[in-house]
């Protein structure tokens, strides 16, 4: 995708197609495999990566267009992708240009970030009990996350998890990392589809170039929040 208008374009063609079987995914809660294939594969999923990194850079107003649009014909579908654009957003804000290149070279060739952000029973969203320790060239991950929007058919899967001075990073895991397990226990009326889960993370290795330093992200203020949500 090249530019704003190509964007949009995009997103009505596919929710043509979304939107056929939609109300029958939710019913039965059928997961969209071939539809968030196609969605990732699209290039939307990319269309707020930098032109400096060979992204379109949309507007904010596209962006939010792209996902009222999706939304419209698959609410889970489109948010599952909601996610993944805020990491993108985190990683522009609060990255080096090395870590930017690795991880929006990714994202440019359609690989998914799911989440494993909240924690249950904390007092606070911003509450974590998820922590790593140093290991060297990588980090060790450890806790349990739910409300995994997008995590189960993810292709790396961002973990909210704190250094040993309380600091929130994003540890980036491979989804089929040794000891990250994503249930598939979400239950909801409405919504039925959007691949949330416990997330447990039990010694997970994380290699330090995709440990991104979200909490730098709190110096000032950005949109980043907003796309999060």
């Amino acid at each position: 995708i090249k530019d704003d208008a190509e964007a949009i374009t995009v997103a009505r063609r596919l929710a043509a197609e979304f939107v056929k079987d939609s109300s029958k995914r939710d019913r039965e809660r059928i997961w969209p495999v071939a539809e968030l294939d196609q969605f990732s594969q699209s290039g939307l999923w990319s269309i707020n990566v930098p032109k400096a990194f060979g992204g379109p850079e949309v507007s904010y107003a596209t962006l939010a267009k792209v996902v009222e649009i999706i939304s419209a014909a698959d609410s889970s579908i489109g948010q599952i992708a909601q996610n993944h654009l805020g990491v993108v957003a985190a990683i522009r804000t609060v990255s080096d240009k090395d870590q930017q290149a690795l991880l929006f070279a990714e994202v440019l060739k359609g690989t998914r970030f799911g989440n494993a952000f909240s924690e249950f029973g904390s007092k606070r969203a911003a509450d974590f009990e998820t922590k790593f320790t140093d290991a060297g060239d990588h980090v060790i991950v450890n806790g349990q996350k739910f409300y995994s929007s997008g995590a189960l058919l993810a292709h790396l899967v961002p973990i909210v998890a704190l250094d040993d001075e309380g600091r929130a990073w994003y540890a980036i895991a491979d989804r089929g990392a040794p000891g990250l397990t994503v249930i598939d226990d979400w239950s909801s009326f409405g919504q039925r589809t959007t691949l949330s889960g416990t997330v447990i993370i039990d010694n997970v290795k994380v290699p330090k170039t995709y440990l991104v330093p979200g909490y730098k992200g709190y110096d000032k203020p950005t949109a980043d929040g907003a796309i999060f949500q």
